[in-house]
């Protein structure tokens, strides 16, 4: 009987042992779930400040490149005025060398 007391004995020890060691192992793996999440709420925060920053980035891009085709049509629209407003004084100066030519030979200068 004194070896079924021993063997009972020697188990619960082992058993408690084992028990203990589930226990440390719960603590560290909640420590380390606590861990996880502050990371993965500091992160949906960090997420959600980039998305309203994306967000806002993408807006302010559509507004420039907006202006920045508009500017591009008053440009070029610009030029193409200006270009025809040259053509039109060069040629008002050839006609104007012309008369003045021909008022010159009428004039015997």
């Amino acid at each position: 009987m004194a070896s079924l007391g021993s063997d009972v004995q020697a188990t619960s020890n082992e058993l408690v042992s084992v028990i203990e060691e589930m226990k440390e192992r719960r603590a560290e793996l909640d420590q380390s779930i606590r861990r996880e999440e502050e990371e993965r709420t500091r992160l949906l925060t960090e997420i959600k400040a980039l998305n309203a920053r994306l967000t806002s980035i993408d807006e302010s891009l559509r507004r420039k490149m907006t202006a920045k085709s508009d500017l591009d049509k008053v440009i070029h629209d610009t030029s193409e005025a200006f270009r025809k407003i040259l053509d039109a004084s060069k040629q008002l100066l050839s006609n104007v060398r012309e008369e003045s030519s021909g008022i010159r030979h009428c004039d015997g200068l």
